[in-house]
């Protein structure tokens, strides 16, 4: 039997179509549309988010724009470089702004976020490439301070294949993935049970990945499929946390990926969190349960680092 949608979950879907009305799926327009109508539906999750102590636009060494998010609760000794999600082709660090802010007061660290070039137009390792540049030069965005990485869907593939990428050199002091993209295995028992929805689907999916990157690179590449990762290269990972939305095709890629981190000995955290469907923790301003899993993270981070 497929989970059941939490009554909240329920009262934020219900509000977005009497508001929006029935929206086309954008990954079955041109790019461009796709892109500019996901944003449009992405920002309005930035109102009422948490007013930070600084805010700060830095241009990176590689000439993009970082947005520093500094909270009143921060000590001025860690900070955070937030991937935002997107199905690697969509959304932004404007659509991701709130989740930034949320996830800047939860932690009581600053956050930074920035754009990275985006597929159709920009196939792996592009993107993947635009996060180690701003890894690599992130002291001159916030000098002296210790760094971990987050990330939410695609964002947290980015993030965990940057850390793959880095292989025991100059690796963050932690890492918050939120449900990410770990597997490319459309036929996993989420990705049947909520194949049609709500929200993410098995098709939306599948295109996502087709944007992104060629099937035959998927099953080899660690940075791809971080599930599929040597047991090596998981084991070298700093600590983690990971989440996954129950209502998501991409629930069992985190179940796997926990399970997967479990067998070769790690003690990361990983929580399911029940009744709600991808991209719930951009929805903070309606959801309780979004608020909760920041704050839950925010925990969790403390502990880690």
């Amino acid at each position: 039997m497929a989970p059941q949608l939490a009554p909240e979950m329920r009262a934020v879907l219900d509000r977005l179509l009497a508001e929006d009305g029935p929206q086309p799926d954008p990954t079955i327009l041109p790019p461009a549309e796709g892109r500019a109508l996901s944003e449009r539906l992405n920002r309005r999750w930035n109102t009422g988010t948490p007013v930070m102590a600084r805010e700060l636009v830095v241009e990176t060494a590689d000439g993009r724009r970082a947005y520093v998010y500094i909270p009143d609760t921060d000590t001025g000794g860690r900070a955070i470089l937030y991937i935002h999600g997107g199905g690697w082709c969509f959304c932004s660090a404007a659509t991701h702004e709130g989740a930034a802010r949320q996830l800047a007061q939860a932690c009581g660290a600053a956050v930074v976020t920035f754009d990275y070039r985006l597929a159709p137009e920009h196939r792996y390792p592009a993107g993947l490439e635009d996060c180690a540049a701003v890894w690599a030069g992130r002291e001159a965005i916030l000098p002296g301070r210790r760094w971990s990485v987050a990330g939410d869907s695609a964002g947290a593939n980015l993030a965990m294949a940057l850390m793959l990428r880095l292989a025991g050199r100059d690796l963050p002091q932690a890492g918050l993935m939120f449900y990410g993209v770990w597997d490319a295995d459309f036929e996993s028992p989420s990705y049947q049970a909520i194949a049609d929805g709500p929200g993410l689907t098995r098709d939306k999916m599948r295109r996502f990945w087709d944007f992104y990157a060629d099937a035959g690179a998927r099953a080899h590449d660690p940075c791809l499929t971080p599930a599929n990762a040597p047991d090596a290269l998981l084991a070298d990972l700093p600590p983690l946390y990971l989440n996954a939305a129950e209502i998501d095709p991409l629930c069992s890629d985190s179940q796997r990926l926990a399970a997967r981190l479990h067998a070769v000995g790690r003690g990361d955290v990983f929580d399911l969190v029940p009744g709600v469907t991808h991209g719930f923790m951009q929805m903070s301003m309606w959801l309780p349960q979004s608020v909760a899993a920041f704050r839950r993270a925010g925990d969790i981070f403390r502990e880690m680092t």
